[in-house]
């Protein structure tokens, strides 16, 4: 029988789910090397939050209501984490804080994009903006570091761009909206120029791409939005930067003015890591982007669910993105253990079970056999796993309370006193 799959959600086989955890492991120390503290939060909401105004928007059609309770799975972590900054008005500020969780969208499913997702996040809430904004921009360029993975650091700001519409001569019922067809921009490219036209005219249309397709410098980007925007609407991305400088950042910093992200309660800088992907449409190749994460400032969210007037600045990598960057599914290792003990007879596992308990206790990821199969079936299953030593022991080995130590890889055995085990394997393979 076919047996019944949700879209947009899967399985880990076991080689996937260890890389998976490690990957994890690994951001999380990037973000506890930075002095981010960590909280959980439920993975379930209050539809009023997730709905709240200002928040998350137009998105609000891609949340998994609960049907009858007035609940919803969470879409992201942010929303969560305002809602507990404001039930939880004695928080050290500025309060940092990191989370690793799932979230869900009623997405449609397709590539890099699933219903089912893991977050890493990072937040500040309360601080200095500059000083914060860059904390937050550091220490994600340090996770991607740690990951082997270089990516651009994509910044802009909501500022530079609202107030651009304004001189440009868009009304305040159309800022929103038109920001929401900027936001197209990295998957249709200069297609959204005929949205715009229909949205704004095609004089403010012309003026929009100009902007969003401006090349040049970092710096020289900053000047171009000063002459258009205003020196109070760069303000925030020129200090940014400034205090960037001190964070020696290997990452690629880079000033784009189609980054737009497209939640509501974004109000300043915004940020989205982005890797280059040349693809092949129509015969051309095209360059595209993969997003591994996003996230930036928000002024007003944590005031808008019922809490002081707190600004903050966050960022969240797509770690299932991530992991399909990295070709996690070709991952070899299965299991944390190295070395599995087989047992010749079945009146030897307890002697087999002395021994890998005997490594288990001194630090030493050990399995060891627990069905009634012969040693033949038991190296098949240790070749399986990929385990890199096997310990075999028999009727000899117990009555001379040693072990044959057989490395998986060259075929080598070694006999080894029972009691020396631990100082066979110092490196706790």
């Amino acid at each position: 029988m076919d047996i019944p799959f949700p879209r947009g959600v899967r399985d880990f086989m076991p080689n996937e789910a260890l890389f998976r955890d490690k990957v994890i492991r690994t951001v999380e120390g990037v973000f506890q090397r930075f002095g981010f503290l960590t909280i959980e939060t439920p993975k379930i909401e209050s539809l009023e939050l997730l709905k709240a105004k200002n928040a998350i928007g137009e998105e609000n059609k891609l949340i998994f209501e609960i049907a009858q309770e007035n609940l919803g799975l969470r879409y992201d972590m942010t929303v969560s984490l305002a809602r507990y900054v404001a039930m939880h008005q004695d928080l050290p500020l500025p309060f940092k804080r990191y989370c690793v969780g799932l979230s869900w969208r009623m997405d449609e499913p397709q590539r890099l994009r699933y219903r089912e997702f893991t977050q890493a996040d990072i937040d500040i809430i309360g601080g200095s903006v500059a000083a914060s904004n860059a904390e937050i921009i550091g220490a994600a360029s340090a996770a991607f570091d740690a990951l082997g993975i270089a990516v651009d650091m994509s910044l802009n700001s909501r500022e530079i761009i609202e107030r651009a519409l304004v001189n440009f001569g868009v009304g305040v019922e159309k800022l929103i909206g038109c920001m929401r067809i900027l936001d197209k921009f990295d998957k249709q490219g200069n297609a959204i120029q005929k949205l715009l036209d229909e949205y704004v005219g095609e004089d403010v249309s012309a003026k929009l791409m100009d902007m969003i397709n401006f090349q040049g410098t970092n710096e020289e980007k900053i000047r171009y939005a000063a002459e258009i925007a205003g020196d109070d609407a760069v303000k925030e991305l020129r200090d940014t930067l400034d205090v960037l400088d001190a964070y020696a950042v290997k990452q690629r910093i880079v000033v784009d003015f189609a980054v737009i992200r497209g939640l509501d309660y974004y109000t300043g800088m915004v940020l989205e890591m982005r890797l280059d992907r040349t693809v092949e449409i129509n015969g051309e190749m095209v360059r595209k982007f993969d997003v591994l994460g996003g996230g930036g400032r928000y002024a007003n969210l944590v005031k808008n669910l019922g809490g002081r007037e707190l600004g903050g600045v966050g960022v969240a990598l797509g770690i299932d993105r991530i992991l399909d960057v990295l070709d996690f599914t070709n991952q070899k290792k299965k299991s944390m253990a190295d070395i599995f003990v087989a047992n010749i007879k079945q009146n030897n596992f307890k002697y087999a079970l002395r021994i890998a308990n005997v490594l288990r206790e001194g630090g030493v990821p050990t399995d060891i056999n627990l069905a009634d199969r012969n040693i033949s079936n038991q190296l098949s299953y240790a070749s399986n796993i990929g385990y890199k030593f096997v310990i075999v022991v028999g009727d000899s080995e117990e009555k001379n309370s040693t072990v044959k130590v057989r490395n998986m890889v060259s075929g080598e055995e070694k006999e080894v006193e029972s009691g020396n085990i631990l100082d066979f394997f110092p490196n706790k393979p």
